[in-house]
């Protein structure tokens, strides 16, 4: 069965705007959101992303042995959109059946491993998604 992927949404449908800024050319009917944020990504990290993502749901789990994700604690993993000007990270779950959901993403601007302050929103929505699904 093949992978795919979707953005994290909230309770009401929403997707958070700091997450959808980076999806935003990717839309297919975008006027049917209100408000949408600013674009992110350019137009050929957008193209690359795309490709990435693709590449993803094709290979599944095997994705995360990639040298393009770290694991960085249970469910949780840091997908890196390599050699691009604002160095976009995303962090995405496999908390549901052959599903990757995006639960964050942001610019990373210096060395390392990723900090804490950009982990803790992930951390949060994961825990609001797990919670729903047990209810």
């Amino acid at each position: 069965m093949a992978w795919n992927w979707k953005l994290y949404q909230e309770i009401d449908g929403s997707i958070p705007k700091d997450l959808l800024s980076f999806f935003v050319r990717m839309l297919p009917h975008p006027k049917q959101f209100d408000n949408l944020p600013a674009p992110v990504l350019t137009l050929s990290e957008t193209k690359r992303l795309q490709i990435n993502l693709k590449r993803l749901c094709q290979k599944g789990l095997a994705s995360l042995t990639s040298d393009n994700f770290d694991k960085l604690d249970n469910n949780l993993y840091e997908f890196k959109l390599t050699k691009s000007q604002h160095n976009p990270r995303f962090i995405i779950t496999t908390a549901t059946p052959q599903q990757f959901i995006i639960l964050h993403a942001f610019k990373k601007k210096y060395n390392g491993a990723i900090k804490n302050h950009h982990k803790r929103p992930a951390q949060e929505r994961l825990k609001r998604l797990q919670e729903r699904e047990n209810q």
